[in-house]
């Protein structure tokens, strides 16, 4: 009987030892938090509410903590941690390749190779594969399911590029670098005219309606407001924009202003604060930190079609 309490107390003594070697204590200073604690030393605040029989967050100075061992990454014995396949970004509205790659981490050429994408063909709303896990490209499926859905997933991105490659189509071509000048010219002939939400006149046009209207005097049919003239032709990044595409700006809505770009970082525009058509400069901070977008309506040979 004496063998077996002192096997009980000996397991017992080695038990509490084992859980003191896998924690440390650590005495709360003033501003500490739960959250600031757990950054500290890598582990979640549940675990720290479970090893403390915390049910409240509040901390008071000079309370002492027990902080478990951080959770190994080891999966339970018998069990192969469960990774997950592919990683997604949606993209949002003023992003780039280059922006996604900084936000992300993720190189911009892995995006393009993983997408099968230019980096001017984004499109709000889009999923890109940000990245396939190790075990799910060396291994395969690991299962039939799996591969179902690989299969599913591979045909809907092949659908979606090539309804991405029909939108994604200049409207037409300059004839020469000489008719794009005149294009500007005739957009500038317009300075001066007065601002009227929804109009399409002399008499007061809003923005959507002049960029339409001059795109018409060119032979290229746009729709009628700014989201939707957003959709058509080919989106471009910022450092490519020429004379004659257009740049879309945040106003109230996500896409609610358009302009025609001019060179020399400008653009014309119908503007609602000033009343006016006018020019203004892309890098006045207003306009800077609200470009959404630009896109190409008609191109040369050189700038691909």
């Amino acid at each position: 009987m004496r063998k077996q309490w002192f096997f009980v107390f000996f397991l017992f003594l080695s038990l509490f030892f084992i859980n003191s070697a896998l924690s440390k204590e650590y005495t709360v200073k003033t501003g500490d938090s739960l959250r600031s604690i757990s950054k500290d030393f890598g582990i979640s605040v549940n675990e720290i509410k479970e090893a403390n029989n915390l049910t409240k967050t509040i901390l008071q100075p000079n309370q002492v903590l027990t902080i478990p061992e951080k959770s190994s990454t080891a999966s339970t014995v018998g069990q192969e941690p469960k990774l997950k396949s592919v990683i997604f970004y949606t993209v949002r509205n003023g992003d780039t390749i280059s922006t996604i790659a900084s936000k992300t981490g993720v190189p911009a050429k892995q995006i393009i190779a993983l997408n099968h994408i230019r980096p001017k063909s984004l499109r709000v709303g889009r999923k890109l594969i940000l990245e396939k896990s190790a075990a799910s490209s060396e291994n395969g499926p690991t299962n039939e399911d799996d591969e179902d859905e690989d299969a599913e997933e591979n045909a809907d991105t092949a659908k979606l590029e090539k309804e991405r490659q029909k939108e994604e189509e200049l409207l037409g071509k300059w004839r020469s670098p000489d008719e794009r000048q005149l294009f500007v010219k005739v957009a500038t002939g317009f300075l001066g005219a007065p601002y009227r939400l929804g109009g399409a006149s002399l008499k007061g046009i809003d923005c959507s309606a002049f960029v339409r209207k001059i795109y018409q005097i060119f032979d290229i049919q746009l729709p009628r407001n700014a989201r939707a003239q957003s959709k058509v032709g080919m989106s471009i990044e910022r450092e490519e924009l020429v004379e004659g595409d257009l740049v879309f700006f945040r106003t109230r809505k996500p896409l609610g202003h358009v302009g025609i770009y001019i060179g020399n970082n400008e653009f014309v525009h119908a503007s609602s604060t000033r009343k006016v058509i006018r020019i203004d400069s892309m890098e006045t901070p207003y306009f800077q930190k609200r470009f959404q977008r630009a896109v190409r309506i008609k191109g040369l040979d050189n700038e691909g079609v």
